[in-house]
């Protein structure tokens, strides 16, 4: 039953590999050659060259033709190609729309990888990209969600200032509460003060009508 389910398996990876892996012949630095190419949904020719530069890094070193616009890595040796045997790789990028192309050809020393002359070594081939393929839409997949997460962070800090500015807010209202109480003792205590001192004035219009009074009197009981 597990040799069946991996079967299964294994077919469905071909199958899907083979819808994602195709050929035709392209010109490239050395004419037109059997070029191997697959289509990367949301990635653009830097994140393509950079993944590449990654991908092939472990075979030797590579080589940027500018003229030709390809990446060459030459006298490589890639088991699962061929062997143990060296050959070239030449890697070029196009970007389109919403998508971008990755082409590869693969020197074989004695002709360019194809599936009808070099059966064995095409096998290894769309393997090898369908590999790129799925190690470029990681990494696109990856800068999306860097992306997103970097929004997520910024809304995150954008809800901790309303937070903050909620709290600023209640703690203004606490503070004016606190304000009005206040307020309302002193207006009471004001309210007494007045009547104490409308009851002292009271008191001393009296005392200044009584001067007053003791003004106008004096001379007048001598007469």
């Amino acid at each position: 039953m597990k040799n069946h389910t991996l079967f299964v398996l294994l077919l469905i990876s071909s199958a899907v590999m083979a819808q994602k892996v195709n050929q035709q012949k392209a010109t490239m630095s050395l004419g037109p050659q059997n070029a191997y190419y697959v289509e990367i949904e949301g990635a653009d020719k830097d994140l393509l060259e950079d993944t590449w530069k990654e991908y092939v890094k472990e075979y030797g070193k590579v080589n940027h033709n500018k003229k030709a616009k390809e990446f060459v890595s030459e006298k490589v040796v890639v088991t699962l190609i061929n062997g143990s045997t060296p050959l070239t790789l030449y890697a070029k990028f196009e970007e389109g729309n919403g998508l971008s192309t990755t082409y590869l050809w693969v020197d074989l020393g004695t002709g360019f990888s194809n599936a009808t002359d070099f059966s064995a070594q095409n096998r290894g081939v769309e393997t090898f990209l369908w590999d790129f393929w799925v190690m470029a839409r990681k990494n696109v997949v990856k800068r999306d969600l860097e992306k997103e997460e970097k929004k997520l962070k910024g809304f995150e800090k954008e809800l901790s200032k309303l937070e903050n500015k909620n709290k600023d807010y209640h703690s203004d209202i606490e503070k004016a509460r606190m304000k009005i109480a206040e307020n309302e003792k002193n207006i009471e205590v004001n309210l007494k003060d007045q009547d104490t001192k409308k009851a002292e004035i009271e008191l001393q219009k009296k005392t200044v009508q009584a001067v007053i009074d003791k003004l106008n009197g004096i001379g007048k009981s001598q007469k």
